[in-house]
């Protein structure tokens, strides 16, 4: 995505939420209810530079005014960066990675998803494996003892690599993983510093239209409809403000139906060439599902998962992240 911030604000971020763990959030201003306005509520909602197509339509589309909600949307970092926001007090709502509020929640820090976004597509690949068109390495078995460049190490997105390499028979501990942005992988495998890499979105399109090989895509192979960015609160917002989270969640899915809606495909790029001030052109011809409601299972998979290869150091339930008004489904499709 072409105005997608530095990732080195997940520093920041970690830090943040650190310093908001270990405070308890007692002094948050932003858990303060919610305002109104003439019946208007007043929210403000922080978007990540992936997957924010569904909240501008929200707005766009009046579903936000539909439910009395006067939302205000900030562009922000990554959704690592944006969990921190939403633990200052910065902002009411942001969109979080499920993996990022999975590892918070384990760490103490009081989050809780109200509600889906997007999530993993079980039907088509918006990330890979890839290597040079020349590379000696034709499969994930030859990778072992090699270097992939992954966005960020032991972060979590690296999970459903190191899935597919154990999958593969391949000994974990044997690969090295190196952060590499997603801007920076196409000339990361040029320069041959790493054997592979792994982008995702834009860039991983991007990358096989230049004519790099796909040898393998972890992310749809092992974690298909799981959720991948969710929105995010404190627990103490949530409580105080349920009704306006609710009517959040509610015009959400509104959002999405019509975000999902192939007949709207046009509409949904637009936003995306707007909000990146881009021609539209360039716009991804396909984007992934979302989804307001949990998939309860596949979530539960993912945090096992990220508990198997040393990420939590504990286990997570996926109950105690969910606001207990959060639209949740057992099964993936239902």
């Amino acid at each position: 995505m072409t105005t997608r911030r530095s990732f080195l604000v997940k520093g920041t971020a970690a830090l943040a939420l650190a310093a908001a763990a270990s405070l308890g959030l007692t002094a948050c201003g932003g858990d303060a209810p919610a305002q109104s306005d003439g019946g208007t509520t007043k929210v403000k909602v922080a978007v990540a530079p992936i997957q924010f197509e569904t909240a501008y339509i929200a707005q766009q589309k009046g579903y936000f005014a539909k439910h009395g909600l006067d939302v205000e949307l900030v562009r922000g970092a990554d959704p690592a960066a944006l969990l921190a926001q939403v633990v200052s007090g910065d902002v009411n709502i942001g969109i979080g990675s499920w993996i990022n509020v999975a590892t918070s929640a384990a760490k103490g820090v009081p989050v809780k998803v109200i509600g889906g976004n997007g999530m993993v597509d079980s039907k088509s690949d918006n990330s890979g494996v890839l290597v040079a068109k020349d590379s000696p390495v034709k499969s994930l078995k030859d990778l072992a003892g090699k270097t992939i460049g992954v966005n960020g190490v032991k972060t979590g997105g690296d999970i459903p690599v190191l899935q597919a390499l154990e999958g593969a028979g391949v000994d974990t501990s044997g690969v090295k993983e190196v952060a590499v942005p997603y801007s920076g992988m196409q000339a990361a495998l040029e320069r041959n510093t790493v054997d592979a890499v792994v982008p995702a979105d834009s860039f991983y399109h991007q990358m096989v239209a230049a004519g790099y090989t796909s040898i393998s895509n972890p992310v749809r192979e092992y974690q298909a409809n799981m959720p991948v960015t969710v929105w995010t609160t404190t627990a103490q917002w949530a409580s105080q403000n349920a009704s306006t989270a609710k009517k959040f969640t509610d015009a959400m899915t509104e959002a999405v139906a019509y975000y999902n809606d192939p007949a709207h495909l046009q509409d949904v790029q637009k936003v995306y060439a707007d909000v990146n001030q881009a021609d539209i052109s360039k716009a991804p011809k396909t984007f992934v599902p979302a989804d307001v409601t949990l998939n309860v299972k596949e979530a539960q998979d993912g945090i096992d998962a990220m508990r198997h290869f040393g990420l939590l150091q504990k286990d997570v339930a996926v109950k105690d992240v969910l606001w207990d008004q959060a639209p949740q489904r057992a099964e993936a499709g239902k």
